[in-house]
């Protein structure tokens, strides 16, 4: 490993010999014994979990059996018994027309949340922006926090305060990156465009496609760049150099096309949900002036918007789905709590406003909640110093108002800070959909488990890094 594995759980598999997964920066390999069994879709192998069929083996009829329980069944068709009482994977509707197909949603969070912070537009901002990772699996995030935390953008950067980004840094715009105070990136650097400026260390290989020209720049690895006459730095320390075009891929998913279909899953439970089993009111948090807690049990629940003037607290006590169609307006508390095992994932149709405090989800455990905004305008937390949970708005914007520590990750538009930005990423996040069925064909890394890459249209093995989505890396061995 280029890096020491950092004080959090494995999170996938290294298999023996050849074999090889996609992993972020801090991954080492899964043990298994009798007590200690592998997550679904990989068995134990040599006292270490394989990725099921990556052997030569046959995958173990139990693991076969888990993904394919009552609650695999027709999506928004099946009932409320049906849904809780399965154990297998959380599928809701995404079309919104009564066909019956169903996404995974534990592979939605996989793929939305691959970075501690992604931007469809350019990240430019002036204050100081800080990641690191830990895995709530292992306990709650302790200072100094772990390896990993990776930042991406579909545009170009510009940075005028201090950066410091614990996993991988990726701009896939020409229009490059500027720096004027330190950066500093943990893992790799991919840069399609120039960079410049005062200085740069990187931990692990960096590709820069538009020339260098900065007064230090450190790379532990090789530096790849299409023409070396290009690189002007006053002190160049680096591993090696290679000359070779770069491209850098899109790290967020933000076309149209790829985008989470919010509206749709919103309006595949406008008609069918498990409202009546709580009795719950479509218009419970329309207008709320006093302080008001409600319980979601498992379940999948409808509300039409939420407007209050008054805290307001959802507790979550089993796997929840709850579908907002339009916006959540909270001028006081707002926050929706999984207790225990409990995960919840929240889809809004409109904006998102909140004037107080604003939690989807605990520091503790952040990978267990996910809230899908489908709205164009903001997502404005102006009056929060901290954020619980895993925020999906590729085309919203982010507005913060002061310092604030998010522990978990954003995928945005575009993010407008006040103040420092500090996140840590839950990397159990990327074994949200471990009880998601493997596909029998692939187009693409994310139709895969997060630990596969899609290779000659079916998941298994990576062959090097660009089978996997990104930041994830391609690893052999352990």
């Amino acid at each position: 490993m280029t890096h020491p594995p950092s004080p959090s759980r494995p999170l996938v598999l290294f298999a023996l010999g050849l074999l090889a997964a996609c992993s972020c920066e801090d991954t080492v390999a899964v043990e298994c014994d009798e007590t200690n069994p592998c997550p679904a879709g990989q068995h134990c192998v040599d006292a270490v979990c394989v990725v099921d069929g990556a052997d030569g083996g046959e995958v173990p009829p139990d693991a076969a059996t888990d993904a394919t329980v009552a609650d695999a069944g027709d999506g928004g068709g099946e009932t409320h018994g049906d849904f809780c009482d399965g154990e297998g994977p959380l599928l809701i509707v995404g079309d919104g027309e009564g066909s019956g197909e169903a996404d995974c949603a534990g592979r939605i969070a996989e793929n939305a949340f691959r970075f501690a912070l992604c931007t469809c537009e350019g990240l430019v901002t002036s204050h100081e922006l800080r990641t690191d990772s830990f895995d709530s699996a292992m306990g709650p995030y302790m200072a100094p926090g772990g390896e990993g935390g990776s930042v991406g953008t579909n545009g170009g950067g510009n940075s005028t305060a201090e950066w410091s980004v614990g996993g991988s840094l990726w701009s896939s715009d020409p229009s490059g990156w500027t720096v004027s105070q330190d950066l500093v990136v943990g893992s790799e650097l991919h840069l399609a465009g120039r960079l410049a400026g005062s200085e740069v260390s990187v931990g692990a290989d960096a590709w820069v496609g538009g020339g260098v020209g900065l007064n230090t720049f450190t790379v532990a690895g090789a530096l790849t760049v299409p023409d070396p006459g290009a690189v002007v730095v006053g002190d160049l320390t680096v591993g090696s150099m290679a000359t070779a075009p770069v491209t850098v891929p899109d790290p967020c998913a933000c076309e149209p096309d790829e985008l989470v279909d919010v509206a749709g899953f919103i309006a595949g439970y406008r008609e069918t949900n498990d409202n009546a089993e709580i009795d719950l009111d479509p218009d419970a948090l329309a207008n709320v002036s006093t302080e008001t807690t409600l319980e979601l049990p498992c379940g999948r629940f409808y509300l039409n918007a939420v407007s209050a003037t008054a805290p307001v607290t959802l507790r979550v006590t089993g796997r929840v789905a709850l579908f907002i169609e339009g916006s959540i307006t909270a001028n006081d508390a707002f926050r929706v709590i999984p207790e225990g095992g409990a995960e919840v994932d929240v889809f809004v149709g409109g904006n998102v406003t909140g004037a107080g405090e604003f939690a989807i989800g605990t520091e503790d455990a952040p990978a267990r909640a996910r809230l899908y905004v489908g709205g164009t305008g903001t997502v404005n937390l102006s009056a929060s110093t901290t954020f619980a949970g895993n925020l999906y708005a590729p085309r919203s914007e982010l507005v913060t108002a002061g310092d604030v520590e998010l522990f978990g990750a954003a995928f945005v538009r575009r993010l407008s800070a006040a103040g420092a930005v500090t996140i840590h990423y839950d990397t159990a996040i990327l074994e949200a959909g471990d009880d998601c069925d493997v596909p029998d064909t692939c187009s693409a890394c994310g139709d895969c488990p997060s630990v596969q890459a899609c290779v000659d249209g079916v998941c298994g093995d990576c062959r090097d890094s660009s089978d996997c989505c990104a930041p994830l890396i391609c690893r052999e061995g352990r």
